[in-house]
């Protein structure tokens, strides 16, 4: 079964076999993704002139080797792209710098990014000229990251997850989250600034689809035998659903397509569940489940 732009529709919640297989309700793409996966789909069909995307346009290599045999390339930089190409932003936006280059030289731009990434964007951008030192909670070599920092008119501070939180010199701050960030880990980080500066104003970038895919990991996690996660290894959502499930049963994986796989981690298991990040396309979902239903 397929949807929109040719990519498969979510299957059924359960599927049965030798184990049961329980997938999450929001396992597999967000609509963010979808929309701009089908905006990808819809540009390559329609434009005879080379499509590139500004870096993988999203965190699943399985996705982007479809979009390889569609014609579209990928591109780190706007410096690689040749006159005439029609460049795409990925889902997680872009360098402000880099639209700016791209304008300048005339080149046409489809904006895929996120609803969802483009409010931190806006965040950063509105605080650090009301005076706020802006600190976001996130992983400082995502994309998403580098592309919010690009928005903010002075230097921000990147609290990784799970990390310290530096002492800063500001009176006042302001504190976003990557929109892909563990809930948990944005309030620590507010708690932590708001016992050191007189003026902290907290904004909860982190997206609706995050803390429901989440929220269903716990659920599942708990429900299950054994988890297994699946999307791509370099998707900071995938691996905190990972982290998550991982903390409630120990018998959970990460894996990118059932190829990863091993018959012996399931031994003796009844139910096994089944979460994927936002970036998973659901026939790798579906490739997954197909590969469980069967175990002996």
């Amino acid at each position: 079964m397929e949807g929109s732009g040719g990519w498969p529709s979510q299957g059924a919640p359960l599927y049965r076999g030798a184990v049961d297989v329980k997938i999450a309700k929001t396992a597999g793409f967000c609509w963010g993704v979808r929309r701009t996966v089908d905006k990808v789909m819809e540009v390559a069909d329609q434009h005879r002139a080379p499509v590139v995307t500004l870096g993988p346009i999203i965190h699943n290599p399985q996705a982007v080797a479809r979009f390889s045999e569609k014609g579209v390339g990928t591109v780190n930089g706007i410096g690689e792209v040749t006159d005439g190409t029609t460049v795409v932003v990925r889902t997680h936006g872009a360098v402000r710098e880099e639209l700016e280059r791209a304008e300048a030289r005339g080149l046409e731009v489809v904006d895929g990014t996120c609803p969802y990434v483009k409010y931190p964007q806006a965040m950063a951008q509105r605080l650090s000229r009301e005076g706020y030192h802006i600190v976001i909670v996130g992983d400082a070599n995502h994309a998403e990251i580098k592309g919010v920092i690009s928005y903010s008119e002075q230097p921000c501070t990147v609290v990784k997850p799970g990390g310290p939180v530096p002492e800063i010199k500001a009176k006042k701050v302001a504190v976003i989250a990557q929109t892909t960030c563990i809930g948990a880990e944005f309030e620590r980080v507010v708690g932590v600034l708001a016992l050191r500066h007189k003026e902290v104003r907290a904004v909860n970038t982190i997206c609706n689809d995050t803390e429901e895919r989440q929220a269903d990991a716990r659920a599942l996690a708990s429900e299950v035998d054994a988890v297994v996660v699946v999307g791509g290894k370099n998707s900071a959502n995938t691996r905190h659903l990972a982290e998550i499930c991982r903390a409630i049963q120990p018998r959970t994986w990460h894996v990118e397509t059932e190829a990863e796989l091993e018959a012996a981690w399931f031994e003796g298991c009844r139910v096994v569940g089944l979460s994927a990040g936002a970036s998973t396309p659901d026939w790798v979902v579906e490739g997954v489940a197909a590969w469980l239903r069967v175990l002996r």
